[in-house]
């Protein structure tokens, strides 16, 4: 029985991100092997699409961006393998982490944050 490697969060957020497209995915009852290629649990898992197929899609919050689960063959992968989303889907790409999740604003510094001192009185 297949065990996943990764349980714990992870430590920081990759500089890329597995992204499944829904119109490509052929469904996670017909297929799931990116779901059996990924080492994290559960970090892809299967929820409806607007058509209410159910698909499978990255949570971008689990991801570590190793590119196991990309389709067989195609450039984005960081490594060649023989195992993956097959070339006939081409559903899963690696994106940069920012593209997929926009970084948080931060907050603004107050004055007294920034070293500035009020007028004395």
């Amino acid at each position: 029985m297949w065990t996943k490697m990764m349980n714990r969060p992870r430590k920081k957020p990759p500089k890329k991100i597995a992204v499944i497209d829904p119109e490509r995915c052929f469904g996670a009852f017909a297929c799931s092997i990116c779901q059996a290629a990924c080492p994290v649990e559960d970090c892809i898992i299967e929820e409806p699409d607007v058509y209410g197929r159910m698909v499978c899609a990255v949570r971008v919050d689990k991801c570590i961006g190793c590119g196991l689960c990309v389709t067989v063959g195609n450039p984005t992968a960081p490594q060649p393998r023989d195992f993956g989303c097959p070339p006939d889907y081409d559903a899963i790409d690696m994106e940069a982490f920012e593209d997929v999740v926009p970084p948080e604003p931060q907050p603004e510094a107050k004055a007294s944050d920034a070293g500035e001192s009020a007028p004395a009185s």
